[in-house]
């Protein structure tokens, strides 16, 4: 199985909606949207989210079939660190878990942080989530310390860093 990650382009939207459907349908925990919302919007909605170049959208595809997804984008108010890339809506299809998509995905987002010039690389992992943060850490990331709760008091989210 070869695990090829592409950064998609404005022209990519309905692949983007896609697998972010099937995310948000298979992992609603796992992210902030909901299914309902994302469902509604429009092809314009869609275009823009591939439309800014300060942000990226990268697509991991095995044989030909979408296989997961991530996002990156500068960090914002809440991670505090303005020489920093924050990481996305990290997603891999179960069929393909196991396989290296996630790693594939992971480098080369590292690679997009750099070509940035930033700094560090944070993510935000759910408590509720020890795969993935068992992943992270394997992956390079440490934790910061710092747990936050945003949007949902009864779900804390860890701050994990990667230093470029």
């Amino acid at each position: 199985m070869t695990v090829q990650v592409r950064r998609l382009a404005v022209g990519d939207w309905e692949i983007l909606r896609e697998v972010r459907l099937r995310a948000l349908r298979e992992a609603p925990q796992s992210f902030y949207e909901a299914y309902d919302d994302s469902v509604a919007q429009t092809e314009a909605d869609w275009r823009a989210r591939l439309g800014d170049p300060t942000k990226v959208t990268l697509l991991a595809e095995s044989d030909g079939q979408p296989a997961g997804m991530v996002i990156g984008v500068p960090a914002g108010p809440d991670e505090r660190d303005p020489d920093a890339a924050l990481m996305l809506s990290m997603w891999v299809d179960p069929a393909f878990r196991g396989v290296g998509v996630a790693d594939a995905l992971t480098a080369e987002l590292l690679v997009w942080s750099r070509e940035q010039s930033f700094k560090r690389l944070l993510l935000w992992v759910y408590d509720a989530a020890p795969r993935a943060a068992a992943f992270y850490r394997r992956a390079g990331f440490e934790s910061t310390g710092r747990v936050d709760t945003f949007y949902d008091a009864t779900r804390p989210l860890t701050l994990m860093v990667q230093n470029l």
